[in-house]
């Protein structure tokens, strides 16, 4: 499969949103990279993600406390979900994040969408967005180097899972 673009298109019918979800229904794991995410960036997907949960299909979202823009009830949504572990970077104790990558992984295979699409409404439906999906096996070499640089962030020391950041976050966001 050659690279796409993946954009949103409303006069054609087409959103970043249903690329994503197409991802998602078809995949053995997944990991997310979003410097932003709002409730309404999640609730479209909450249905694709519930079904994940069912069929046990494992997941990882990382986000930051960039700008305190990400929301609170967005991430509880998230971490409500048994299959998904959330998980917070943050940029005042280290250098700047503001990554935009969905990692889709179905048996020895990686569907990669990378561009400029953060996990909110307007990035994922109506906004004018440019993403890369691209298809490799692991060891291609555009794959590994995104997927090392996800595992550096994942195990970073200025990461925390959601139980260790999210009192501290909400107290930044409502300020």
């Amino acid at each position: 499969m050659i690279p796409q673009f993946v954009s949103n298109d409303h006069r054609n019918g087409k959103k970043v949103l249903s690329t994503i979800e197409d991802e998602l229904k078809n995949c053995d794991s997944f990991c997310i990279s979003v410097a932003f995410i709002t409730i309404g960036g999640i609730t479209p997907l909450l249905m694709t993600l519930k079904e994940l949960e069912r069929k046990g299909i494992k997941g990882r979202i990382l986000t930051t406390n960039y700008l305190n823009f990400s929301e609170p009830a967005a991430m509880k949504k998230i971490h409500e979900l048994k299959n998904i572990q959330l998980i917070m970077f943050d940029v005042k104790a280290s250098e700047g994040f503001h990554t935009k990558g969905y990692i889709f992984r179905k048996d020895d295979l990686y569907r990669i969408i990378i561009g400029s699409s953060n996990m909110t409404r307007t990035a994922l439906t109506t906004n004018h967005e440019w993403n890369t999906r691209f298809v490799s096996t692991e060891n291609g070499e555009m794959a590994k180097q995104i997927i090392d640089e996800f595992e550096a962030f994942w195990t970073s020391e200025h990461t925390s899972d959601y139980n260790d950041f999210i009192e501290t976050y909400e107290t930044q966001y409502i300020a």
